[in-house]
Parts: structure tokens; sequence; C-alpha cells
């Protein structure tokens, strides 16, 4: 970490939050909910159930609780907190082990995967110092908690990070606790996220490759591999790492709408671990690190309550591990090359780049297009696709998830065809909040009926297609200097359009970790760069052909 005279960046983040995080605390001794970091729940009072998830903050502050030297090392406020969030997160766990995040009666394995790895490092942190009795009481808890992961598994996807989390939490727990069918759990586990893993290097997140959540993903596997060196999990990470490479942007920016969940949220935890062994791991820790400190990208600074603990706790051990990429020889990221082409047909991405510019083509999520500048950083086309409303009220997008779309690849071209659906536009109300409390006080008591209930939500929020009788065709072309977008609407004469547009970055499902801040979005209008199509021809002749060229402004 830095020197008081010269801070990191990244340490200055850390403190600021932690700040944050600890006002976010119930941090009243004599309060019922005293040790609770949910404060929509204990302070406004506008949440029904804390988000248990939210207890995983104990991790990062017991990490900087026993750094040596540190600013918050032994710090006597900072060890009560811990201890508080401790104890209040064995207080709203559920007898068979597992914790409540969405709603109550979850029983989510992926919070109770999170919250037992936080927990329990937490716990091996500064559990000696507690009370004989409320330590055994948590260890209780920890030990329940590791007992519900061997025996549920989600139901409703195949999610890489959450698999991931509980591997690392069962792996842990096995060395905490001396129990060897925890650590077959835990094999089985990562068995089955490598089974899924793509031969192009990325990792099954619902309906394909999200180079963001693919980060933290290698958080937790990282974590896993340094305890382990398993050989094949070695191989699986070098491969990994290759893929995420590529969604490094110029301008510092990370991933974005063309990933499956659309994140563009970079975690460097686990490529600053594996950065000691890869050096392509070591080269992306430090463009993104740069990228950090300058604000170019999303940072710890910029994310919700919901997102701080993993960041908050990938930036602590980014910190500790220090690969000394510093002043290294290390390979030159993708678009650091004068040149590249790189195709990731199952992935359905394609990334293309030049010396005046990189572009990456995320053919799978329906044609979003993103093209950068190169000699000054920048971006040029942020285009998530074609985002309208019909004469009848009906809003309608080609941006939709579809692994395996037709797509046809040249030397210097990516054509894929798809068609427009609804876009997942669904927010709360006060009627569907009662329908789901109403649920979770009766039937939701079945833990079958509580998965089959999340596997509706996920369709309704992630997966779901209602199609029109539309379709767009687009060609996207590479030129020395320049992208040229080639595309080609076709409808329905029965379909009316109100309005269509292209050229916004902009995300058609839910994702709650989508759509942060980043630094030089504040740089650029949001309108200029946007196509509004001729609608009334398109109407008239129920087909249009549109070309767009884009190229940095010549000086």
């Amino acid at each position: 970490m830095g020197s008081p005279s010269c801070p990191d960046p990244l340490d200055l983040q850390v403190r600021r939050v932690v700040r944050r995080v600890l006002s976010d605390q119930d941090r009243d001794p004599y309060s019922v909910t005293s040790g609770c970091f949910d404060r929509r729940h204990w302070a406004w009072k506008l949440a029904d159930l804390p988000n248990a998830v939210l207890q995983c903050n104990v991790h990062p502050l017991a990490l900087l609780l026993t750094e040596p030297g540190g600013q918050f090392s032994g710090n006597p406020a900072l060890q009560w907190s811990v201890a508080a969030g401790l104890r209040y997160a064995r207080r709203i766990q559920r007898r068979d082990g597992s914790f409540d995040q969405a709603f109550p009666r979850e029983r989510s394995v992926g919070a109770t995967a999170f919250l037992l790895h936080a927990l329990l490092e937490a716990f091996r942190c500064i559990g000696s110092g507690m009370d004989a009795g409320v330590r055994r009481e948590v260890e209780e808890g920890l030990r329940r908690a590791a007992e519900f992961l061997c025996r549920h598994e989600e139901t409703h996807g195949h999610i890489a990070n959450h698999l991931a989390g509980a591997a690392l939490a069962l792996l842990v727990s096995a060395e905490h606790f001396g129990e060897a069918r925890y650590r077959r759990r835990s094999d089985a586990l990562l068995e089955k996220i490598l089974a899924h893993q793509s031969p192009e290097g990325w990792f099954l997140e619902y309906e394909g490759a999200d180079p963001g959540y693919q980060t933290l993903c290698l958080h937790y596997l990282a974590q896993i591999y340094e305890r382990t060196r398993d050989g094949r999990l070695g191989e699986s990470l070098g491969g990994a790492v290759e893929f995420l490479a590529h969604f490094i942007h110029p301008d510092g920016s990370f991933a974005g709408e063309y990933g499956s969940r659309r994140t563009a949220v970079f975690y460097p935890g686990g490529l600053a671990l594996l950065g000691r062994e890869f050096p392509l791991a070591a080269a992306i820790t430090r463009a993104m690190r740069r990228a950090i400190e300058a604000g170019h990208t999303v940072t710890l600074s910029d994310v919700d309550a919901e997102n701080t603990p993993p960041l908050l706790s990938n930036y602590v051990l980014a910190l500790r591990a220090d690969p000394g990429a510093g002043d290294r020889s290390l390979p030159p990221l993708p678009c650091e090359r004068p040149a590249v082409r790189r195709d990731f047909p199952q992935a359905g991405l394609y990334v293309h780049g030049t010396e005046r510019y990189y572009a990456v083509v995320g053919a799978s999520a329906g044609g979003v297009l993103k093209v950068f500048a190169k000699r000054e950083p920048r971006i040029l086309w942020d285009d998530g696709g074609y985002f309208g409303q019909l004469a009848s009220g009906a809003f309608v997008t080609s941006q939709a998830t579809l692994r395996g779309r037709p797509c046809a690849v040249g030397e210097r071209e990516v054509e894929m065809t798809g068609a427009f659906y609804a876009p997942i536009r669904l927010v709360p109300s006060p009627a569907r909040f009662l329908l789901l409390r109403t649920l979770c006080l009766t039937v939701m008591r079945s833990r079958r009926i509580t998965e089959m209930l999340k596997r509706r939500l996920v369709g309704l929020l992630v997966t779901r297609r209602r199609r029109y009788q539309m379709t767009l065709r687009r060609r996207v072309r590479f030129e020395a200097t320049a992208v040229v977008l080639e595309d080609e609407l076709s409808k329905s004469p029965s379909l009316r359009v109100a309005w269509l547009e292209c050229g916004r970055g902009f995300v058609a499902m839910h994702m709650a970790s989508a759509q942060y801040l980043e630094g030089r979005q504040l740089d650029r209008n949001p309108d200029a760069a946007v196509f509004r199509v001729d609608v009334g021809r398109l109407n008239a002749e129920q087909h249009l052909a549109i070309q767009i060229r884009i190229e940095e402004a010549h000086a």
C-alpha cells in the first residue's frame, strides 16, 4: 500500500469506502439490528428484510484490521464492527444454514456461498478474541452454511462466479473444520465450472460469456489455485486470462453491453494474484490499475452498497498481491498492438484493431458494436443495437443474447442476422411486491416452490424472448482507418414503427450490476452519435438499407 507521503490511489479509495461501509452499519450496541450493514433496513426502514450479502463487508474490514503496519491495523472500533457483523449474520441465518438476499425464505445458494467465505475468513482473523460462547455460536453457523452448500445447488441457471464462490468457500471450510466432505464438494463444483468452460477461455454466465463477471469468477478461482496449485485449473486460468485481455479498451474502459450480463465492472483481485505467474495477467492488472486511478473505468467509489463488499475485497487483495508489474517488461495487450484480429465464435464476440481504432462486435448480443480511437484514446461509437417504439406503443430492440446466432465471418468483416424483441422493462410496484411477499409467507415455505419461482423470475428479467416480425441484418466492415456499418432493416407490413434509433449504449434486460458510470462518459454528449432511422420510408417500403462510417476525425 502507498506510503503516507505518496498514498496509493487504490488505497485512498479503500480508505474512503471503509468510512462509507461503517456508516452503513448499525453500530449501536443496544439496537435490535446491531451489526447490520443494510442501512435501508435498519435506518431508513424501507426494506422489510436485510440483504444478508451485505454482511460480506466483514471480510475486507477484517483483512484491513490484520494488515501489519496498516492504517487500520488493530483498530478496536473496526474490530468491534467486524465482530458485530459476524454476530448479526448468525442471527439472520436460517436453520438450514442458508441466507436470504432478495426476498424472505429465498435460501439463496449464491448468497450463502459468498457469505460463508467472507464470514469464515473474517472469523479466522478475529475469532480468537471473541467471547467463547459467541465464538462457538458463530462457528456453528459457519458449519451449517457449509452443510447447506453440500446439499443444495442453484437450479435457475449456470452462473460460473457463484459456483466459483461456493467452491472457494467449501475449500476454506475444509481447511478450517478438517472435513474431507467439504473438499470433495468443492472439487465437484470446480469440475462443473471447468466442464462448462469454452475452449475460447470464457466461463458460462447464464447464456454466454460476460467479461465483467469473469473477472469476479477469477477472484475466487485464483485463490483456489493459490491453495491447490492444481495443474488443470492453472491451464484453465491461462485461457481465461487470454480471453479477458481482448476486452480492455484503449480508453481504459472495460467490457460492457456485448457481454451476456452486460457488465463493465473490473474486479482486480484475482488477476493481481495471477500476475505473479501469468505475464498477461500482470499486463491487464497494470493497465486497469492505471484506468482505475484515472477514473476511466468503473471504480470502487462508483458502485452501490450491493457491489461494494466483493469489489472492496478485490481492491484489498490487489493491494496485497502487488504483482510487481510497474516497470518490468510485459506483453502488450491486444488494444496496444498495431493490428489484431481475434474471433470468439462460441461467445459471439469478434475483435478487430488497426493502428487507428479498436473494435469489438457482440454478435451474440444482437450486433452490439464499440469502436475506440487509438491515437487519442476515446470511444467513437458506443452502440447497443437498435431501440425503438411501434405505433401500438410497444417497445422493440435488436439487443438480445442468443448464442449460435447466424453469423458469417470474413477476413475483414462480420455479418450477423437477428430478430427484434421486446426489451425487458419490468420494475417493482406495490402490487407485485404484495404478491411476492404473500408467496414468501405461504407457499414458499417449500424450497422446491422457491426454486420454481426463481426460475420464473430469471425468465421474466433475463432470458425472456418475445419476438416481433422485424429483423436486422448487420454487416461490420473493417477498413484501415474506419469501421463501416451496413445495416438492413426488414419488417412485416402489419408493424408500424413510430421511431427507431441506434448509436447509444443501453441495456435491454435486467442486470443490477450493469450501467455504472465510467469517468469518460462525462466527456461526451450521449446524443452526439445517435442515428435516427427514416421510419416513414421503412413503413412505406418494409425494408431499409443504412450505411454508417465510423472513423476518427482528421486533424
